[in-house]
């Protein structure tokens, strides 16, 4: 049985309970050797070698399987299932769903051949975690080092051995997260009294990291920087990402922590693309909006505390009519973010290297979402950013009011005022309170798709930003939460959502008196994300709004 209490993308962390035994995962299994035995601190060994023993710390077998040593070739022709003792090898690509299979280990038979495949590992492993289900452990033998225990456990993989450690330790090889070394450059042993020592004390030690960097959820930026020790580690995370973003997306949460997005990589983060995928296909500009004004990100976050953005914001107040405006802070990674989504995950989470150069692959991806936000009929673009204009007006038609000064200087303030005055006067006079209206509609479009917008018709909003209640009458049905970043509903707005059949749960017929787990749940959106604002339908009627708000039953 698994127990899982943390969760970072495919990666997880939790206790496995087998018997009487309770082990944590992602977990390494010793294999000891006649010279360095497994230490004391081994939740899991492995023996044998023709049939494979995986242990308990007090000796107890938890799961056995037979290697395929000593084969016919055309064993390996084609794709093996082979069930063992609470163990199922799987070697090639499953032709099927296994989910209904009672063992609970599943080892990757064919790992250590794809060590060399990038491309081959990411789809075996993808495959593999999809055929399974989540309710069991993925082995992978003979494939772990310390410098790609972190890929192994965010691709999805569970438990790995010290084979390969001992192997390279044979060889003459000092495994490092940052590669390996020959052990005549003994000044890397440390305080180790041998290769062994020195490279299973390296991967045990990388191991308790790659666990807290699951329960904070960063462990996607440790793989980042993990993956440059090897070509084949820098290509499977790329094929991870573009051939299996699906796969991963729905494993992200729309909520998260602080993160730094310092590598190429960063621009495939599944988050990061989802945010860019949900402009491009749920984001459009309120129809007041008659002005689209382009500016830079700033370095802190959200963007509206920021000393720029404040002045820009001053500049913004001063002109009559600015509601028409839809501001659109050009960034990387996120390509676009619209004024109205700054306090969305990861729009107010991530932090770049500032150095004012960019990449081809970035200037692509921003012109792609710039000319999305622009082609929606504006009268005028302005372009506030600085050095940037120059690749933005390649794509839309625009009016630079930097002409080579800095976005917060006087002058370039004063030209910006002068564009924005004659563009908002020559639009149709639109309220402020529309203006707020359609602000949380294009929110609650962000977050819930198309048939979320419609949690804003009839609606006032009251408050002061970013804390804002939209109310219908006398009811509230939710607020802008900057600590979450999202809309959070009431039971009325939990209603709107049961209505459209959006984001809603369905459970199953008891009393909730605490907190709904799956095993409680009988069906669910598909678009649900963890994190995401349900409505928890029972019978046919709201129950709760994510567990929190509970409705009295009569």
């Amino acid at each position: 049985m698994l127990d899982i209490s943390d969760r970072a993308g495919p990666a997880r962390r939790g206790r496995w309970t087998a018997g009487q035994t309770k082990v944590e995962f992602p977990n390494m299994l010793f294999r000891g050797s006649a010279t360095y035995p497994a230490p004391t601190c081994a939740e899991l060994t492995v023996t044998g070698h023709e049939r494979i023993e995986l242990r308990g710390a007090e000796g107890e077998v938890l799961a056995s399987f037979a290697s395929g040593i000593a084969r016919p070739l055309d064993y390996y022709k084609e794709p093996v299932i082979e069930a063992g003792s609470n163990a199922l090898l799987v070697r090639g690509k499953p032709t099927g769903p296994l989910m209904d299979r009672p063992e609970e280990i599943v080892v990757l038979g064919n790992a250590f051949e794809l060590r060399r495949d990038a491309k081959g590992f990411a789809d075996a492993v993808v495959s593999l975690r999809e055929s399974v289900g989540p309710d069991r452990l993925i082995y992978a033998p003979g494939l772990m080092e310390p410098s790609n225990l972190a890929l192994l456990v965010y691709s999805g993989i569970d438990l790995f051995d010290t084979t390969l450690p001992l192997y390279q330790s044979a060889r003459g090889r000092l495994l490092l997260t940052e590669g390996s070394l020959p052990v005549e450059d003994g000044g890397w042993l440390g305080g180790a009294e041998s290769a062994e020592e020195h490279n299973l004390d390296a991967a045990w030690k990388e191991l308790q990291l790659v666990r807290h960097m699951i329960r904070v959820g960063r462990l996607r930026e440790l793989v980042e920087t993990r993956v440059n020790a090897s070509p084949w580690m820098v290509a499977a995370l790329r094929m991870l990402d573009l051939s299996h973003y699906e796969y991963q997306e729905k494993r992200w949460p729309v909520t998260g922590p602080r993160f730094y997005a310092n590598s190429k990589a960063s621009l495939f983060r599944p988050d990061v693309w989802r945010f860019r995928r949900r402009i491009m296909e749920r984001w459009r500009p309120g129809a007041h909006k008659k002005v689209l004004l382009l500016i830079p990100c700033s370095a802190k976050k959200p963007y509206f505390t920021s000393k720029s953005h404040r002045a820009l914001e001053e500049v913004m107040l001063s002109v009559p009519n600015s509601s028409v405006v839809q501001e659109l802070i050009v960034t990387s990674p996120l390509g676009a973010v619209p004024r109205e989504l700054e306090l969305f995950y990861p729009a107010a989470q991530y932090d770049i290297p500032v150095t004012g150069n960019w990449d081809l692959e970035e200037v692509r991806m921003i012109q792609s979402l710039v000319s999305h936000a622009a082609s929606f009929g504006f009268t005028k673009i302005i372009s506030h950013l600085g050095r940037e204009s120059g690749f933005v007006q390649e794509v839309v038609d625009s009016v630079d009011t930097t002409q080579g000064a800095g976005t917060t200087a006087p002058e370039a303030l004063g030209r910006l005022r002068a564009e924005l005055m004659e563009a908002c006067e020559a639009a149709e006079k639109v309220p402020r309170a529309v203006d707020r209206v359609e602000m949380l509609r294009s929110q609650a479009r962000y977050q819930f798709g198309e048939d979320g917008s419609s949690l804003l018709d009839g609606c006032n909003v009251a408050g002061k930003y970013p804390y804002l209640k939209f109310l219908r009458g006398n009811a509230q049905l939710g607020m802008l939460t900057p600590e979450r970043g999202m809309l959070s509903l009431t039971m009325d707005g939990g209603a709107v959502l049961m209505e459209r059949g959006v984001h809603t749960v369905e459970m199953g017929d008891f009393d909730l008196t605490g907190n709904l787990f799956a095993i409680g749940v009988t069906g669910a959106d598909d678009r649900i994300r963890a994190g995401d604002e349900v409505a928890i339908v029972r019978n046919g009627e709201l129950e709760a709004v994510r567990v929190r708000h509970k409705r009295k039953r009569k």
